[in-house]
């Protein structure tokens, strides 16, 4: 078996040197869970809002929580259009993706936070160029 033995000074050298190092920022994330920038909108080649979300981030359309009886939209997704109620995820399909700034989402805390009740299937915002 062989083993490495450092001396005690290279050992707190090489400490120092990782720490000093750790305090350089980290470069920024180029994609986000919960936000799809314009470049990502131009990249996506898609035709509307709708279509960058399925080809981004599918999993924002997702229903959540319980389905309700008396209210069969229950846990689906809301969207909002320069911060107003455009509608269910079907809204998405009228917003040229060529007019959009940024598509954000929000968790159904969050979006209950934000708005009050009924969101518990969260928000997506959608805000234009």
């Amino acid at each position: 078996m062989n083993r490495c033995y450092l001396p005690m000074r290279a050992l707190l050298a090489a400490c120092s040197s990782a720490s000093s190092s750790s305090q350089t920022p980290a470069p920024a994330a180029t994609t986000s869970r919960d936000m799809i920038t314009e470049q990502e909108i131009r990249g996506a080649n898609a035709a509307t809002a709708y279509d960058v979300v399925v080809r981004l981030r599918g999993h924002w359309l997702r229903r959540r929580g319980t389905i309700s009886v008396r209210d069969p939209s229950a846990g689906e997704v809301v969207v909002f259009l320069n911060e107003v109620r455009a509608g269910g995820p079907e809204a998405l399909r009228g917003i040229r993706a060529d007019e959009v700034r940024e598509i954000r989402y929000l968790s159904g805390q969050d979006a209950t936070i934000r708005y009050g009740t009924g969101y518990g299937g969260g928000v997506i915002q959608v805000l234009s160029k």
